[in-house]
C-alpha cells in the first residue's frame, strides 16, 4: 500500500471515529506501528491530526473530541500515578469517598489496599474492577447507561441515585482547565455526574496534570469556586496561582517518592 493511500485511509477512519490508537490503525491497515507513527507525524505537520500518546485525534473536530480510553490510560501514566498516590494520602480509614471514572482517579485504587473500612462510590467500571478483591473496601456502583468509550455509567438514573449518598470527599479529574470557565470535559454526561457528586460531599478535590492547564473542552464541570483542593505535578504560573488562591483553592504538588 502506498504511503498516501494509507494516510487517506487513516483520515477516513479518523473522520468516522474522531480518535484512534496506533494499535488499532496497525491492525486495520495491516502495517507496522512504526509506519503508522510516521504517517501520523506527516499528517500532524500538515495540521490534519494531533498526535497523542499512543494514537491521534482529528484536529478539525476541535475541543469536542474525546481521546480513546486506551490512549488516555497510558498518556502521562507516570505523572498520573504520582498525582494519584498523593491524592490517596488524603483518604483515611473509615472514609466514604466519591471517585469519578477518569483515568487519573482510577490510578488511586492501587493505593487503597492498606485502607481499613473504606467505602468507595463510583461510576467507573475500571475502578470497580480494580477494587473487587480488596477485603477492607466496600464499593458502591452507580446504575445507569454504559459509556463504552470511557467504561463509565452515566445518565439520569445514575444522577438521581447519587443524592442517596453522602461522602466526605470527591476526587475527580477533567479534560482541561480554562481561566474563563473553570474545569471542563469532553462529555456533558460525565460532567453532570461530577456536578451531582459535588452536591453531596464535604470536600471537592481535583486531580489535574500540567498538560490540562489552559486547555478548553466542550462542557463545563464547575467554576473554580466549587473546588477545595487541586493536586497537580508542576509549579503553577503566577497567573494560575493567583487565580486559584483567590478562589480559596489549596494547591498540593504531587510527591516524587513513594
Amino acid at each position: 500500500m502506498l504511503t498516501l493511500e494509507r494516510q487517506n485511509m487513516i483520515l477516513d477512519i479518523l473522520k468516522r471515529d474522531k480518535a484512534v490508537t496506533i494499535a488499532k490503525l496497525s491492525d486495520i491497515l495491516l502495517t507496522s506501528a512504526t509506519n503508522i507513527r510516521r504517517d501520523l507525524e506527516k499528517m500532524e505537520k500538515k495540521h490534519i491530526v494531533k498526535r497523542t500518546y499512543g494514537g491521534a485525534v482529528l484536529i478539525e473536530e476541535g475541543f469536542n473530541v474525546e481521546i480513546p480510553l486506551a490512549v488516555r490510560e497510558v498518556k502521562h501514566r507516570e505523572v498520573k500515578n504520582r498525582i494519584a498516590r498523593t491524592a490517596a494520602r488524603l483518604v483515611g480509614d473509615d472514609d466514604t469517598i466519591f471517585i469519578d471514572a477518569s483515568t487519573t482517579t482510577k490510578e488511586m485504587t492501587g493505593f487503597f489496599r492498606n485502607k481499613v473500612n473504606l467505602t468507595v462510590i463510583t461510576n467507573g467500571i475500571r475502578a470497580i474492577t480494580d477494587l473487587a478483591e480488596a477485603e477492607n473496601i466496600t464499593v458502591y456502583s452507580l446504575p445507569g447507561k454504559l459509556r463504552k468509550q470511557a467504561l463509565s455509567l452515566v445518565g439520569p438514573q445514575a444522577e438521581s441515585h447519587i443524592s442517596d449518598y453522602w461522602a466526605s470527599k470527591l476526587f475527580f479529574s477533567c479534560t482541561g482547565l480554562c481561566i474563563g470557565h473553570g474545569a471542563m470535559d469532553y462529555s456533558d454526561e460525565e460532567a453532570e455526574i461530577r456536578k451531582k457528586m459535588m452536591d453531596t460531599c464535604q470536600k471537592i478535590i481535583l486531580l489535574c496534570d500540567h498538560t490540562k492547564f489552559d486547555l478548553p473542552a466542550f462542557y463545563r464541570i464547575c467554576p473554580f469556586s466549587r473546588i477545595d483542593v487541586l493536586i497537580t505535578d508542576r509549579p503553577l504560573t503566577g497567573e494560575w496561582e493567583t487565580l486559584l488562591t483567590q478562589n480559596g483553592i489549596e494547591i498540593i504538588y504531587a510527591e516524587d517518592s513513594p
